[in-house]
């Protein structure tokens, strides 16, 4: 295995499970279904990024709109709002971008990039994104295009895919081709018929990482992955 330099998640006990976290410039996927947490976990990845580490981060959502983000995030202590008066967080929703055409879309999210010269980009969601884009296109192309991009300019980059009931696995195509790192988070019922939230390491290049599903909890401060196995 590589040995490239590690850049912590601010995902607690998720980098532990990491090898002490993603490689810089990675380009991870977060797949889950409705009310998993993905949100949650994108937010607190860029909030960790922008307030401890000090790095500037874009953060495209799409899920939902930029005001009801930064509302539902500071439930869980995250103060955007303070962040963007910084400089240190760009917010774009998906008003900004629809019907723009799919070319015009990316063009936007590289320009936030180099104009607040971000190290980390997350997009909230890869799925409604594309559907947003009203074309036909060739996603493994557009892939491959945007994750050359992100690699030259070293963003560390973290998409979500939204997984529904039924639905064929979108991110396989993009697991294979192109991602350097793919989570799963879902939620499950137990013997008891309680729903819980569990949380795998399905791929992450370079490095030697967990292969078990491990227990996701919510809290004030958002989510935290459990050591333990399930």
């Amino acid at each position: 295995m590589s040995a490239g330099k590690r850049v912590p998640t601010g995902i607690p006990g998720l980098d532990e499970l990491i090898q002490g976290g993603l490689q810089d410039g990675d380009f991870a996927l977060l797949v889950g279904g409705i009310g998993t947490g993905k949100t949650i976990f994108s937010s607190q990845f860029a909030y960790f990024a922008a307030k401890t580490l000090n790095e500037p981060v874009v953060y495209a959502t799409f899920e939902e709109d930029v005001f009801s983000l930064r509302k539902n995030m500071s439930k869980f202590g995250m103060d955007l709002a303070a962040l963007e008066k910084e400089k240190k967080l760009k917010l774009i929703d998906l008003d900004a971008l629809e019907g723009r055409g799919m070319g015009s879309n990316i063009d936007t999210l590289l320009a936030a990039i180099s104009e607040t010269k971000a190290k980390r980009l997350v997009v909230d969601s890869l799925t409604a994104f594309l559907s947003g884009a009203g074309e036909k296109f060739d996603y493994s192309f557009l892939m491959h295009l945007i994750y050359k991009t992100l690699k030259r300019e070293g963003v560390t980059t973290l998409m979500t895919v939204s997984k529904f009931q039924g639905q064929n696995d979108f991110s396989s195509s993009l697991e294979e081709f192109v991602a350097d790192g793919v989570f799963l988070v879902e939620n499950f019922l137990t013997e008891s018929m309680e729903l819980r939230t569990r949380f795998m390491v399905r791929k992450l290049r370079g490095t030697e990482h967990s292969r078990k599903y491990h227990m996701v909890i919510f809290g004030n401060r958002g989510l935290e992955i459990l050591p333990y196995t399930i």
